[in-house]
């Protein structure tokens, strides 16, 4: 059994005063043994006492005077620059982080949403983008849920107890959140977490708070915002969407949809909102193309300043998947395009390419 510093000491510190009463021993350091022994005794109890409020205290390790002065909604245009095709979703997003912020208080996150939609549709690419604007300093923490799948999997997300294996380590969800509080949580395919892993979630999204089992520790919540993506239910919310624009409505019957997937309704209820991200029609898909190519080339210091028409047609002719697997192709078809051209480029010297289709070949051109 571990026993307690500040009991030890207690301890050492009767031992050693009862034997001076006694026996008269040292009576010379007596005094300094005393001195130094209860120093030390009220510098272990203030340090048990700061852990002890840290435990308890949100406001120990977050500045909630900092999130409620914090200013997200100018970040909507940047996000919607970068996440195409969803402008009503990024904007309904932001909209509620800055008035979680503006409200930002112990007991409550900045913001829970569901993210339902096919896949290769931006679920996780939005959240990641969200991340990078509210949190420059820190990263995204992204669980795939999928590896949760059996109920002994609550202790990985929590902790396991201690003296169980891993219990040094806590757990993927509460010791990162420990180090730093100011996160963006991204549970990915939420759906394929088992039932008692999405039981966790229940104090958490409600109460922003959770005791780590490894540590004892008291985790806070309440500067995070949590996303959780899942590919089940885009039918019957597409439905719903098209019925009617009324967010309180669709808010409602998108709960009941989804509980007919599977969610129990408490955890639906946890959630500030459920938000349809669809497939992209093919305008939308040809800007991701342009934003792929740019990014892509950028890795190698050039900038694309120009991209033909008649290569992004291509690109999204070439991308027959996109239906079935939205844009998560197209990164790859992007780089089998462009990628002999990359190594033309660079062996010019050129930092700034303009990227034709040759007709007659069918291949990429490079012109500076």
């Amino acid at each position: 059994m571990k026993m307690n510093p500040l009991f030890m000491l207690m301890v050492v510190l009767g031992i050693v005063t009862g034997m001076y009463t006694i026996y008269g021993i040292f009576p010379v350091s007596m005094p300094i043994i005393f001195v130094c022994s209860l120093a030390g005794f009220f510098i272990r109890l203030n340090q048990f006492l700061v852990e002890r409020r840290k435990q308890t205290d949100a406001g120990a390790a977050i500045d909630f005077t900092m999130l409620r002065a914090k200013q997200f909604t100018p970040y909507a245009g940047w996000l919607k620059e970068n996440v195409r095709g969803h402008d009503a979703v990024t904007d309904h997003v932001v909209s509620h982080i800055q008035q979680g912020l503006a409200v930002a208080a112990p007991g409550q996150a900045l913001g829970a949403f569901l993210l339902p939609g096919p896949t290769g549709t931006g679920k996780t690419f939005l959240a990641e983008m969200v991340a990078k604007a509210l949190y420059k300093d820190s990263e995204p923490l992204l669980l795939s849920m999928s590896q949760y799948k059996s109920p002994q999997d609550v202790f990985t997300l929590i902790g396991p107890p201690p003296g169980y294996q891993g219990y040094e380590i806590g757990g993927s969800l509460t010791r990162p959140v420990l180090e730093n509080p100011y996160r963006v949580i991204i549970l990915d395919e939420f759906e394929k977490a088992h039932l008692d892993v999405q039981h966790c979630f229940y104090d958490i999204l409600d109460c922003a708070q959770c005791h780590e089992k490894s540590s004892g520790k008291m985790v806070h919540f309440d500067a995070c915002v949590f996303f959780a993506t899942c590919n089940c239910g885009a039918d019957a919310l597409r439905a719903i969407w098209a019925e009617t624009s009324d967010p309180g409505l669709r808010s409602g019957r998108a709960r009941e949809a989804m509980a007919r997937e599977g969610f129990e309704r408490p955890l639906l209820a946890r959630f500030t909102d459920i938000l349809l991200m669809d497939q992209l029609p093919p305008m939308e898909i040809a800007e991701v193309a342009c934003l792929q190519i740019a990014k892509y080339w950028r890795q190698y210091g050039i900038e694309v300043t120009y991209t033909s028409p008649e290569l992004l047609v291509d690109a999204i002719r070439r991308n027959v998947e996109f239906q079935d697997y939205g844009v998560r192709q197209l990164a790859g078809l992007i780089r089998e395009i462009t990628s002999p051209s990359i190594e033309e480029a660079r062996r010019t010297g050129a930092t700034r390419v303009r990227l034709e289709l040759d007709k007659n070949t069918g291949q990429v051109a490079v012109s500076t």
